[in-house]
């Protein structure tokens, strides 16, 4: 449980995951082993980098006794039509009580030493040409209880993600205890920066809420968004929009990861296809 088996072909390595436990990086969240998973699709072995995958899951009525194995099935995790060389990660959180998680061990860069410790790991059981892998693009997904987490990690990451998707996730704050809308600097500071960076290294922010859940918050990620596409002219604005957007789901809270994740691992322009 602490090492990836990889199997080669002619070609490089077929797609394949594993569970891992005691990962040194997750070792102060409380919670059940294993406590990471890893999925990769098909890798030719002679790439000096690859696209990583971080998902953060949600709430669980398991409880602390939660088996990682309940959160793969509808993490979106699904990189059976994504193209690119690339590794998925799901980190177990930290079960706090009753049936609340949240992910520590994300914030201050730990969220990139996840990645650098994944990648030392994968790289280590194949024999890449170069001896190793870098980091290429980071996509960072969060689902439910995971999404208010997730921007608290882009806050401390020392390399943000170049795409960024949230199912039904920006609950926002207690406000009991501060500004219930914190965060909001977080996203708008990276949108920023994000968006400074098209058309040469493009990227995305793509929300999907229920709005009795998530509707606030999610609206006004929907307003940062327009303030930052006001400034270019309406074609190049009308297709930043096909992958920075804010849109209603049409599926129970339950599924929507499972059912965008795998589109938006596809193509971070895509048009949901809610009839499917």
């Amino acid at each position: 449980m602490s090492a990836v088996a990889l199997t080669v072909s002619q070609t490089g390595l077929r797609p394949g995951e594993c569970y891992l436990s005691d990962t040194p990086v997750l070792r102060p969240h409380n919670g059940s082993q294993p406590d990471l998973f890893m999925r990769w699709n098909a890798v030719p072995l002679d790439i000096a980098a690859i696209d990583v995958v971080v998902h953060l899951h949600g709430f669980s009525r398991s409880g602390g006794t939660m088996p990682l194995s309940e959160k793969v099935p509808r993490s979106g995790l699904d990189l059976s039509r994504r193209t690119r060389p690339t590794l998925a990660l799901l980190p177990r959180g930290n079960w706090l009580r009753y049936s609340w998680y949240d992910f520590p061990a994300m914030l201050a860069g730990g969220i990139n030493r996840l990645i650098g410790h994944a990648l030392e790991l994968f790289a280590g059981a194949a024999p890449f040409a170069g001896g190793g892998l870098a980091l290429d693009r980071f996509i960072l997904t969060a689902h439910s209880g995971g999404g208010m987490p997730a921007v608290d990690a882009i806050a401390g990451s020392q390399r943000p993600p170049d795409e960024f998707y949230v199912f039904d996730g920006l609950y926002g704050r207690d406000p009991a205890t501060g500004d219930p809308l914190r965060g909001l600097e977080t996203i708008e500071h990276w949108l920023r920066g994000r968006i400074a960076q098209e058309p040469a290294r493009a990227g995305a922010l793509r929300v999907v809420y229920i709005e009795q859940q998530t509707g606030p918050f999610s609206r006004r990620v929907g307003g940062l968004i327009a303030k930052e596409l006001a400034a270019f002219g309406s074609a190049e604005a009308a297709a930043l929009h096909r992958r920075y957007r804010v849109e209603p789901s049409a599926v129970q809270h339950a599924r929507i990861a499972e059912r965008c994740g795998p589109d938006l691992l596809a193509a971070a322009d895509v048009e949901f296809d809610w009839s499917r």
